[in-house]
């Protein structure tokens, strides 16, 4: 299965009109996007997590290790909690590290509480993004936020990168966008992008969605830096303005560059890039359904991570990095869990 998974991810490479259509291309300034348009009409039925916090369908909560969190379903749909994500409360804020599709149900340590509804726990993991802080400052739980990492620091939340390469990432972006000292004492990349989000915003009322989008390919300055998109069109819907507000922070970082390249047609561009690409894959189970899929490029400028469930890409991110954190090797730290210990009582 986990071999199927990485040829389901190898032939949107090698055919991506296979699975999408490319809208028109829309600019704002120094920032193009792709609307990404789903062929198919079979949906995978899920809702994401931002949706099901507002329905108090699901629970984050706090464990004894950094790099895990606990995550309970409460309902009776499939839940998505998408790779990218961010989560602020807790002892420290942290980042969801792998795109995860909860079950409904199920038959693995599923219990009854005392209303007699099913609940279903699972160890999720994580990755700290606020380095100073150890304790709590309000409830122990959770909650999404709106924003999403940014290609940067996203690239480096990829497994293959260890916790270290997350924080010098975050403070790399700091020195970046020269906040002042007193922003985010204790390090937390949710508190410093606060005070850009007024640019962010702006940035993203240029750009719509369009019918049936499920995804976006972005470009700044004329370089294609990322593309994201799901099976499901109200996935993408419920959560686009998160994920452009991510990718427009690249827009901010790199203002005041030239561009290199004068593109005359956006969507060849597109098409020259995501075929050539030289990949590595790897394969694991997921924490719920399907399984997860990274892929690295061999000069290591692309990484990119998709969950694959029944032959369908729940969550596709590809993005490339520019500047920032330089580390001289990526330790080969895994913070992933044991199969045996995601699951919990």
């Amino acid at each position: 299965m986990k071999s199927e998974s990485k040829e389901v991810v190898r032939s949107i490479f090698k055919d991506p009109l296979s699975v999408l259509k490319l809208g028109n291309p829309q600019i704002y300034e120094n920032m193009t996007i792709i609307p990404l348009i789903i062929q198919d009409d079979k949906f995978i039925e899920y809702i994401s997590i931002k949706e099901a916090e507002e329905l108090e369908l699901i629970e984050i909560v706090e464990t004894d290790t950094v790099n895990q969190l606990e995550v309970v379903n409460k309902s009776n749909k499939q839940i998505l909690i998408p790779f990218g994500m961010t989560v602020k409360g807790g002892k420290q804020d942290r980042t969801i590290w792998e795109p995860i599709l909860l079950p409904v149900g199920g038959k693995q340590n599923v219990f009854k509480d005392k209303y007699e509804t099913i609940n279903q726990k699972y160890s999720i993991p994580a990755k700290c993004i606020e380095q100073s802080r150890w304790d709590y400052t309000g409830k122990r739980g959770f909650k999404t936020t709106n924003m999403r990492l940014h290609p940067n620091v996203a690239y480096e939340s990829i497994s293959a990168a260890g916790q270290g390469a997350v924080w010098g990432e975050i403070q790399a972006h700091r020195s970046e966008m020269n906040y002042a000292a007193g922003v985010a004492p204790t390090q937390s990349y949710l508190e410093m992008t606060k005070n850009t989000e007024k640019l962010t915003d702006k940035i993203i009322k240029n750009f719509e969605n369009v019918n049936n989008q499920c995804g976006v390919a972005v470009f700044i300055n004329g370089e294609l830096i990322g593309i994201e998109f799901y099976a499901n069109p109200n996935a993408w819907k419920t959560m686009s303005k998160d994920i452009l507000k991510a990718f427009s922070i690249e827009a901010l970082r790199f203002k005041d560059k030239h561009s290199k390249n004068e593109i005359s047609d956006f969507h060849d561009e597109f098409l020259k890039l995501f075929q050539k690409l030289s990949l590595r894959y790897s394969s694991r189970e997921g924490v719920g359904l399907g399984n997860v899929v990274e892929f690295t490029c061999k000069d290591n400028k692309w990484r990119g991570i998709t969950l694959v469930h029944e032959e369908n890409l729940v969550q596709f991110y590809l993005v490339s990095k520019r500047g920032g954190y330089q580390a001289q090797s990526h330790p080969e730290i895994q913070f992933q869990t044991n199969i045996s210990q995601r699951y919990t009582i």
